[in-house]
């Protein structure tokens, strides 16, 4: 019997369990549904977020203030305004403190990561077989009206003309 740490193939990647480390340079966004920046490291108790790259902030957000990974973005339980005069510091995260993805050296025991529902789902946009006929218009020569349909255009012409 060979036993497998994959998923099953039928599991797809927002189900599969993630942890801290691989949710490094992923994307956070606050309660009020705005994209703060990134996450550059983790620790045992924060989230490092990093915002900008010329002009950069760093957010040091204690875990209790996360909601969940729902498969494309971690949510935090607290809106911008909160985040930036909370947590907002200019200091990079410290490799002997922090697990930072280029200098891996810290090593925790992290709390389990929160899967939640997706909170914005990609629209589907389906198409319709549309042939020339479906964006004619039959306008009426004497009166400049348009119509849809041909027999729209006739009835209109022996009832109006």
């Amino acid at each position: 019997m060979v036993i497998s740490d994959k998923p099953p193939a039928s599991m797809t990647k927002e189900q599969e369990k993630k942890s801290w480390i691989d949710l490094i340079n992923e994307s956070v966004h606050t309660s009020d549904d705005v994209d703060i920046g990134d996450i550059d490291a983790v620790s045992r108790d924060f989230v490092v977020v990093k915002r900008g790259f010329i002009n950069v902030h760093y957010y040091y957000i204690p875990m209790g203030k996360v909601e969940g990974w729902d498969g494309n973005v971690l949510w935090l339980k607290v809106p911008e305004e909160y985040v930036k005069r909370n947590y907002e510091r200019d200091v990079a995260p410290d490799s002997s403190r922090y697990y930072v993805k280029d200098f891996p050296g810290y090593t925790a025991v992290y709390p389990e990561v929160e899967v939640i529902l997706p909170k914005y789902t990609k629209p589907v946009y389906t198409t319709k077989n549309t042939t020339p006929e479906d964006f004619r218009t039959y306008l009426c020569e004497l009166c400049q009206t348009a119509f849809d349909t041909e027999d729209d255009l006739s009835q209109h012409v022996s009832t109006s003309h």
